[in-house]
């Protein structure tokens, strides 16, 4: 056995390291003493702080010959021996110990051990319950099966009148309030047909029921990714804008032909109408005050030759996804769509 082996500390802050450094010096009257040195490439022992990543990921593809010992609160998947956080000193000291082979590691328990096999006499090996029997336990009484086959007899899916596939328009979304998407109608321009039963006849009529209007906001959000549109919908819902959020262009020209929508948000969108063709749609669009509707696009990188192409087209503000939330509320307040003074949820009206 070594009197003493050399330790190096890597990545911990000088002030923890002063502390460690501080400790083996104390420690160094009981063998085997610890050094600490700078260089790791000869170090017996590599105490490594797991909560640096950078540092966990060197030392491991480092190849390093010595052996490392963690300070943290996980160890990254390595597998290496870890002191949790916060550590004691003593306990750290036993590690490196365990380590160059100086102490062995406690046993476990034997009675613990008999426990978990089994073989303690006060305590009877369980088996798990089959199926059948936790059917039996949580029912009572099996479900009666199929004379033609041996699969229980399943009920008919029952679809209400008036609901049909057709009813279901997608790309039309809106959020909860938990943050999750919902799926809303389109406007349409008369009530949807219902076939309902006769009474004494085999065949069915169509008959017109009552509709409520859909009530639609004053900004169009159109973007195609869900990530990016939730986050463009959270940055507008701050101000206390209403929104409605189309993920496909095609849908979002209908929408901008049924309602009148104070500002059009628009996303990267991929296919023949992309996100200028929606701007220039949305710019012929008149509102009830006989302006045109206000158009904001976002983009990764907010470049020269994209801002120019967007000006043209009509877009009024080209920003980037990264932009602050100050010169995003200047936008906004310079638009009218907000009001100024650093006052959140208040509209302006014309």
């Amino acid at each position: 056995m070594a009197e003493s082996y050399s330790v190096a500390l890597i990545g911990f802050a000088d002030s923890e390291a002063a502390k460690l450094e501080a400790f083996f010096r104390k420690a160094a009257h009981r063998l085997p003493a610890y050094g600490v040195q700078d260089e790791v490439i000869d170090a017996a022992i590599l105490i490594v702080n797991a909560d640096n990543a950078q540092a966990l990921h060197l030392v491991r593809y480092a190849d390093l010959p010595g052996k490392v010992l963690l300070l943290g609160h996980n160890d990254g998947g390595t597998g290496w021996p870890l002191q949790r956080k916060p550590v004691k000193l003593l306990d750290v000291l036993l590690a490196m110990d365990e380590l160059v082979g100086v102490r062995s590691k406690p046993q476990a328990d034997a009675s613990a051990t008999r426990t978990k096999s089994g073989s303690d006499p006060r305590f009877a090996p369980t088996q798990p319950a089959s199926y059948a029997q936790l059917r039996a336990a949580l029912t009572g009484k099996p479900r009666k099966r199929s004379p033609e086959s041996e699969f229980p007899p399943t009920r008919p899916m029952l679809r209400p009148i008036g609901v049909s596939s057709t009813d279901r328009t997608p790309g039309v979304l809106g959020l909860t309030q938990f943050g999750e998407p919902r799926l809303q109608p389109l406007p349409r321009s008369g009530s949807p047909a219902r076939l309902t039963a006769v009474s004494g006849h085999s065949g069915f009529r169509k008959s017109r029921s009552p509709q409520a209007e859909v009530i639609r906001g004053e900004v169009l959000l159109v973007a195609e990714s869900l990530v990016e549109g939730r986050i463009l919908h959270k940055r507008f819902k701050r101000y206390g804008l209403t929104i409605d959020w189309s993920r496909e262009a095609p849908q979002a020209l209908v929408l901008l032909q049924a309602h009148a929508y104070r500002l059009v948000v628009i996303d990267r969108l991929k296919g023949d109408l992309d996100a200028l063709a929606v701007c220039r749609s949305a710019k012929k669009r008149k509102l009830p005050n006989g302006r045109a509707p206000v158009v904001m696009m976002f983009a990764p990188t907010a470049g020269s030759m994209e801002r120019i192409r967007a000006g043209l087209a009509g877009c009024d503000a080209y920003l980037s996804r990264s932009v602050s939330e100050a010169d995003f509320r200047k936008v906004l307040e310079q638009h009218r769509l907000v009001a100024p003074g650093g006052f959140d949820n208040s509209r302006m009206e014309f």
